[in-house]
């Protein structure tokens, strides 16, 4: 696959995933043409083509001849793991070998850099919203167990909250990394800055300009934080955020893309929003689940090695 036809795959892969997110495609969703999609790139058809195969074959996407492509029905999408599981599988065997460790070493290394030390972090953010989903996520995907604390509730003492001071890892976002910093250094603990929705925040960028663009959310805060994101974006007069409780749901186009938060998602007995609006598997941007992986593995191999001396 030539680098051309690899990034128009991603491209095409994150539109599908946060149009899903967003409630503007549907499984079996009509996708935009070959032809739409080679005047929008100014790519040869037959790259947009390659590219649609290439998602076809992850499951992601079905050509119809003489019909176009359409978004895999839900079940399909899922596809077979086991062909693209072994795909990477060899990938990660690959990068041990790059590195010495034969592919039989892997499991037995992959314990040592997970399953020696319990692992705890203080989420510190300034909104109901992210202090819902950063540590739901750092529990579920990396073993982490985490506590969520507004950073607005911190004195400017030097009491600090046991949550934090007994933490292994402080988490937050950039819109507070320098007052985790700040107290990181001062308490001698190791700190993440993550990034979060990259690809959907791409995605509302491009969809700006042309409509407006929702989100729910639980907390004004998180709701004033996200036109702080956006206010520099083309069509930012787009953006609409409603707060749940507060504002009225029904004033959203039923057709019009829309972001539900974890939290709001949680909250929601019974609305057509749920049904239209897909969530979110991850909202870690890969960069950040990097970092957090590298903090997990090295812990967990220091401290697993100071125990068995």
């Amino acid at each position: 696959m030539s680098r051309r036809c690899a990034e128009i795959t991603d491209l095409l892969r994150q539109r599908v995933f946060t149009g899903l997110h967003l409630g503007v495609l549907t499984h079996r969703g009509r996708l935009p043409s070959v032809r739409e999609l080679a005047r929008e790139f100014g790519a040869n058809p037959r790259v947009i083509l390659a590219a649609y195969r290439s998602l076809e074959i992850e499951g992601l996407v079905e050509l119809k001849n003489r019909s176009g492509a359409y978004v895999a029905p839900a079940a399909a999408s899922m596809g077979d793991p086991a062909p693209r599981r072994a795909d990477w599988m060899a990938e990660v065997l690959m990068e041990g070998l790059r590195h010495g460790m034969k592919p039989g070493m892997l499991p037995q290394g992959l314990q040592q850099c997970y399953d020696a030390v319990e692992l705890h972090a203080a989420v510190l953010e300034c909104n109901a919203d992210q202090l819902y989903s950063v540590p739901e996520e750092l529990r579920r995907d990396f073993g982490i167990e985490s506590t969520g604390v507004d950073i607005e509730s911190l004195g400017l003492g030097e009491e600090v909250p046991p949550d934090i001071r007994n933490a292994d890892l402080l988490v937050t976002t950039p819109f507070h990394q320098n007052e985790v910093r700040t107290l990181a250094g001062r308490l001698g603990l190791s700190m993440v800055v993550i990034t979060m929705c990259t690809d959907l925040f791409a995605e509302v960028k491009r969809l700006l300009p042309l409509e407006p663009v929702y989100f729910v959310v639980t907390d004004q805060r998180f709701a004033d934080k996200l036109h702080l994101v956006f206010a520099s974006a083309k069509g930012a007069a787009h953006l609409r955020t409603l707060v749940l409780g507060s504002d009225d749901l029904a004033e959203i186009p039923h057709d019009a893309p829309t972001y539900l938060t974890r939290l709001t998602r949680s909250r929601l007995k019974d609305s057509p929003l749920l049904r239209r609006v897909f969530p979110e598997a991850r909202v870690f941007s890969p960069e950040s689940a990097r970092h957090i992986l590298s903090f997990v593995a090295r812990a967990n191999l220091t401290r697993g090695a100071a125990s068995r001396q």
